[in-house]
């Protein structure tokens, strides 16, 4: 049996952690390129490692915390098998940030050393499925395609951890169960 509770837990943890990872990465990246006027490659170098490490020890921490806990197996796998699905999408919020942060400055991110690195590996993930169904072309549309994925998927979690909090500001307690 699933553990529902446990489930959206995790579930809206990763939400927040998505919106965290892009809204903190974004306000970074605004006071170092924007405030300080510091080079947008070396910001991005400088912010990105940091916020991916992060994201990556809460993730680790979650699954960590899921495994130990008196759950059933079923709801262990489950939340194991959706942070290892999940795991891109959460370490692009951060990238994203970056771009944005580029596209606002009329910047180019590919200097950043770290974008780079992060988009090579994540080459090496798509590339192999991306091999296997056949054109050069596909690769690039498969890394287009986990661009976008990861932005909706993201802004999904993100829309619904900002509605869980202001749900209860704008309904009273019994209206917020028909909501």
């Amino acid at each position: 049996m699933i553990a529902r509770k446990h489930l959206r837990r995790r579930l809206s943890q990763y939400g927040a952690l998505w919106l965290g990872g892009f809204v903190g990465v974004l306000l970074a990246m605004a006071v170092l390129v924007f405030g300080v006027g510091a080079p947008l490659a070396a910001s991005a170098d400088l912010v990105l490692p940091v916020a991916l490490a992060l994201l990556a020890l809460a993730v680790i921490a979650g699954v960590g915390v899921t495994l130990v806990k008196d759950i059933g197996l079923s709801t262990k796998s489950l939340i194991t098998a959706l942070a290892l699905l999940l795991l891109l999408p959460l370490l692009w919020a951060p990238v994203l940030a970056v771009v944005v942060t580029a596209a606002v400055a009329g910047a180019s991110v590919e200097y950043s050393s770290v974008y780079a690195e992060f988009r090579i590996a994540v080459s090496n993930l798509i590339y192999p499925l991306a091999a296997m169904l056949g054109e050069d072309t596909l690769i690039s549309l498969v890394w287009q395609a986990f661009q976008i994925v990861a932005s909706i998927v993201g802004a999904i979690a993100s829309a619904l951890q900002v509605w869980r909090f202001i749900k209860p500001l704008l309904y009273a307690p019994d209206e917020a169960e028909t909501a």
